[in-house]
């Protein structure tokens, strides 16, 4: 739970301080005027990276020199202090003023799970989006799989680079290929455990959120790996000469994809954009569950613009289905889009132009 947000230079904001709901926070503003920046932040804070940008200047306030995301927390009943830096030199995470050098081992301190009007490409964009989406989640649940990930990366940049030194030689292959190949086998076996064994604990939790939030068909979630931990020294052997004319790997997990189904109909084939919004909904709160499951205690859940695309009964639902120890960061371009009338408390910002015009708690 976050109790006190403060941001310096971060996207349109020079300076913002918000003391927050524990449990429900709305925060309202016409669009451009910084509502979504406040939960990109939070997110960021979280998992130390944006989910608008792959890369970390825009963060930056233009004319400024870095920019700071600093909260005061409370984490598994204990105070906290999270702090996140972006500058030219790179990025700084600190845990309780403590430098975290390796992002690997900051990631997961706060859990934070967000919906945004991009996550439908969850289901109806590329492979990659999916592969974002499960190496996201598994890192804030096993810390291991962050290490295992980024190292497989490495290898795979190296084995790609040396593919293509080879090609220039006219050779097919080496000994530094062979450790190459051992290496990126040992991480990418992890990660395929890893996948599988998430994807597998998700489709259990998904079912019934997704009923909950829509009473329509059932849907299946299936992990489509591109190989198995069985195959995939066979697979990489059989795909070298083809690796090695293209200067790629071409099988492994950074190939992965997992598929949603209604009985055995592909969902982006057959779904409504309604259909799709709410399974997307249903997969993010699995994932809170899947969370709090593992941390015993629910994480951070932000939804950015979610209610002006739900009817009353499905806002009331979505509410239903969050507990009410869940701190929740909701933003909106008009309260008028919320039905607030069975909400038993939570505080309102409304923002504009990158400030917090005004501040009012509601109930008890």
């Amino acid at each position: 739970m976050i109790r006190e947000l403060r941001l310096k230079s971060f996207r349109i904001y020079d300076a913002l301080f918000m003391e927050c709901n524990p449990s429900l926070n709305i925060i309202v503003g016409d669009n451009a005027q910084g509502k979504t920046s406040i939960i990109e932040a939070i997110y960021t804070l979280g998992l130390t990276k944006s989910h608008k940008t792959a890369k970390d200047f825009p963060l930056i306030k233009n004319g400024a020199d870095y920019a700071k995301i600093f909260a005061k927390t409370t984490l598994k009943n204990r105070d906290a202090e999270l702090e996140i830096v972006f500058s030219k030199e790179g990025k700084k995470a600190k845990y309780n003023h403590i430098d975290h050098p390796r992002l690997s081992d900051y990631i997961g301190y706060m859990n934070v799970v967000m919906f945004a009007p991009e996550d439908l490409d969850l289901i109806k964009g590329s492979p990659s989006e999916r592969r974002r989406f499960l190496d996201l989640e598994i890192g804030q649940v096993n810390r291991h799989y962050v290490y295992h990930l980024n190292q497989y990366k490495k290898l795979l940049r190296e084995r790609n680079e040396h593919l293509k030194a080879l090609n220039k030689k006219h050779a097919n292959a080496d000994e530094l290929l062979d450790v190459l190949d051992e290496q990126l086998m040992h991480y990418g076996t992890k990660i395929i455990q890893s996948r599988k064994s998430f994807i597998e604990t998700l489709r259990k939790k998904l079912q019934p959120i997704y009923e909950a939030l829509s009473g329509e068909k059932v849907v299946k979630l299936l992990y489509e790996p591109s190989v198995t931990e069985d195959s995939f020294k066979t697979e990489l052997g059989k795909k070298r000469r083809l690796d090695f004319l293209t200067g790629a790997t071409s099988v492994g997990p950074h190939r992965d994809d997992c598929g949603f189904y209604f009985e055995e109909d592909d969902v982006k084939r057959i779904a409504s954009q309604g259909q799709i919004r709410t399974l997307a909904l249903a997969i993010k709160l699995a994932v809170v569950a899947i969370i709090k499951e593992y941390k015993g205690q629910p994480p951070i859940v932000l939804l950015d613009d979610v209610f002006s695309e739900l009817d009353e009964s499905r806002q009331n639902k979505l509410m239903n289905l969050l507990e009410p120890e869940t701190q929740v960061f909701i933003t909106a371009t008009s309260v008028g889009d919320m039905h607030l009338k069975g909400l038993k408390q939570y505080k309102l910002f409304t923002v504009e132009q990158g400030t917090i015009k005004g501040v009012s708690t509601h109930g008890h």
